[in-house]
């Protein structure tokens, strides 16, 4: 049997009374488990829901687990509005982007992902920083380190007045005015790469152009399908106009 702190990424219901949950762990990554007789549990008072940090007990050594025992040891965050929406947007980028990987230690991503709660439910930062440093921390856990100031074809620091292309697995090189004006969503300004680099968001244009750039560099990790969490925030300004 074996301990562990976890997040519920996502559950669905699974024969009669169990589920089958997905959970991030810092030690084994994204682990699936099964939750025998769930809805007795809930009955009872006890219920796995995201945003709460439990305690877990699971066996298993296939990739589907038991998971025998589950305990709260934190309250459920109280996100509300865009900081909800966005919870469940860092759940299901987590989920796809992990689910390829083998059971690894992921402790680093594990404390970025709390960190990122944690500013989502304080407002710590504002929210769309909130989400680019995670989206930044992922692909670093993934392996995907790029220099975001540097031209990877010449190995020169990037010119602040400049457009820069990104290129999947190879990162930012200089790309003709003609590129631009026919592709500008893919290019970007040097200047705001080079805040970028140094980890400074503070700038909206900067922010702007993170948002554009991190989406194209996760595209190959968590897939091409739309994000189920932005299609529900922009159901829910809808109902909300």
């Amino acid at each position: 049997m074996i301990k562990q702190k976890a997040y519920v990424l996502h559950v669905r219901p699974y024969k009669e009374t169990s589920a089958l949950v997905d959970l991030f762990t810092p030690d084994y990554g994204l682990i699936r488990c099964m939750a025998r007789g769930i809805k007795r549990n809930i009955l009872q008072g006890q219920s796995l829901q995201p945003f709460i940090n439990y305690s877990i007990f699971f066996t298993g050594d296939t990739d589907l687990k038991i998971l025998d025992t589950f305990e709260s040891i934190s309250l459920p965050l109280a996100l509300k509005g865009d900081a909800l929406f966005s919870g469940f947007y860092v759940n299901e980028v987590v989920l796809r982007a992990l689910r390829s990987e083998a059971e690894i230690e992921s402790e680093w991503l594990f404390e970025s992902y709390e960190k990122a709660l944690v500013n989502l439910n304080q407002n710590n930062l504002a929210l769309e920083q909130s989400l680019r440093l995670f989206e930044l921390a992922l692909l670093e856990h993934l392996g995907q380190n790029y220099q975001w100031d540097m031209d990877f074809k010449t190995g020169e620091v990037l010119d602040p007045n400049v457009h820069y292309g990104f290129f999947v697995e190879q990162g930012m090189a200089r790309v003709a005015d003609a590129y631009v004006k026919k592709n500008p969503n893919s290019c970007f300004l040097g200047q705001d790469l080079l805040h970028l680099a140094n980890g400074d968001l503070t700038l909206t244009s900067t922010l702007r152009m993170a948002k554009r750039l991190l989406r194209l560099a996760l595209r190959p990790i968590i897939g091409y399908k739309p994000i189920q969490a932005r299609e529900l925030l922009k159901q829910y300004k809808g109902l909300s106009a």
